[in-house]
């Protein structure tokens, strides 16, 4: 390998290196379907809990009509990226 070789293979070196890191920065930032847990609106007690009907069948799909997602773990909220770090 020549000088000019060994410069650019050290160049492409530095930088792999570089983008190792930022992909190991963005994998943090993943979220996935099992970070979260799913809090149905109830609309035969009319808040949001845990839908327990009196006569112990299950909620409706009616009952059941609006959701919300709740984050698990909330160290994973600090990771991701502001839009206005950008």
């Amino acid at each position: 390998m020549n000088v000019t070789e060994s410069i650019k293979f050290d160049k492409l070196k530095e930088e792999n290196e570089l983008l190792k890191k930022e992909l190991a920065k963005l994998k943090q930032q993943i979220l996935y379907k099992e970070d979260f847990d799913t809090q149905y609106y109830c609309s035969y007690h009319g808040h949001w809990d845990q839908c327990i009907v009196e006569d112990e069948e299950e909620p409706t799909e009616e009952q059941l009509s609006k959701y919300i997602l709740i984050l698990k773990d909330n160290s994973k909220y600090y990771k991701l990226p502001s839009k206005e770090e950008k």
